[in-house]
């Protein structure tokens, strides 16, 4: 009757395309045992609260390493522990792999082929059926060299099998009544260096620390602070709040503080935030 009972909503409340998209994920999801890469992001999260709801046994598993916020980390612990759903978090030292640290333009396909054969040792040690990521179909318009090792390692992609989108992830969020629903975007500090220059425990402490303080001090939900050579940064805001930032008075605020932190060079890119706009090099490049 539950699960009628949830039909009947969807049909009410969800467009008839995005209903039937959930109804086949649901479906995927039944009889199974279930394990999630769990980020905390509102992709995977979603993942988490759709497998724990219909498949047979869910288990989160969580990276914690240099790459990712501590604050994040918690963040897992607390939704995993809200909807009642099993979760383990790794540790794991990308930063051991001279490969990744030299960061070549496939340092995604390096890193996650790391995590995901650690987790593989766990599916296969408490004997679950599938791995699931929680990528979406708009990734597939942007490079991303990591989607070759998930096809590689047999992971399941379950919002790219059944073509759902960001936006359409947002809405079932929503329409579950997950908090998560407007999470903004986050990728690992990794993405904020370009590529071809070393990455190291230096840098992604001055990145997490920068973000941090921007985030906290001016109430941000979605920035990315880009550190290139010769410590420059590059602040990526949000073009709405910009100019709200850009007063004279935080203008020096951020400069003490970035100063602190060891960046030389401040700068404030004009075209905003974007996701993946360390990737725009490549296109110039493939274009000369």
């Amino acid at each position: 009757m539950l699960h009628l009972f949830i039909f009947i909503r969807i049909t009410m409340d969800l467009s008839n395309n995005l209903k039937n998209k959930l109804e086949s994920l649901i479906s995927f999801l039944k009889t199974k045992k279930i394990l999630v890469a769990f980020s905390g992001g509102v992709d995977s999260s979603l993942l988490a609260f759709l497998s724990n709801k219909y498949a047979k046994e869910t288990l989160l598993v969580t990276e914690k390493s240099v790459l990712y916020p501590d604050d994040e980390i918690k963040l897992t612990s607390e939704y995993a522990k809200k909807y009642g759903i099993t979760h383990l978090i790794i540790e794991r030292d990308p930063l051991k792999d001279e490969n990744f640290r030299v960061n070549p333009k496939n340092r995604c396909y390096i890193c996650k082929t790391g995590l995901y054969k650690d987790i593989i040792k766990i599916k296969e040690e408490r004997n679950f059926d599938l791995i699931l990521d929680g990528s979406n179909i708009d990734d597939l318009s942007d490079y991303r060299p990591g989607m070759q090792a998930l096809k590689e390692l047999n992971i399941i992609t379950p919002y790219i099998d059944f073509k759902i989108n960001k936006q359409e992830i947002r809405e079932i969020c929503k329409y579950f009544n997950l908090e998560v629903q407007s999470k903004p975007s986050m990728a690992c500090f990794s993405s904020r260096i370009p590529y071809d220059q070393d990455i190291n425990e230096e840098k992604l402490d001055m990145i997490r620390e920068a973000e941090k303080f921007l985030r906290n001090s001016y109430n941000l939900n979605q920035l990315r602070v880009r550190l290139h050579e010769g410590k420059l940064a590059r602040i990526e805001l949000m073009p709405e709040d910009i100019m709200k930032v850009m007063t004279n008075e935080n203008i020096k605020k951020i400069k003490t503080k970035f100063k602190q932190l060891g960046f030389c060079y401040i700068t404030i890119d004009l075209e905003g935030f974007r996701s993946g706009s360390l990737n725009e090099v490549l296109t110039l490049n493939e274009e000369d």
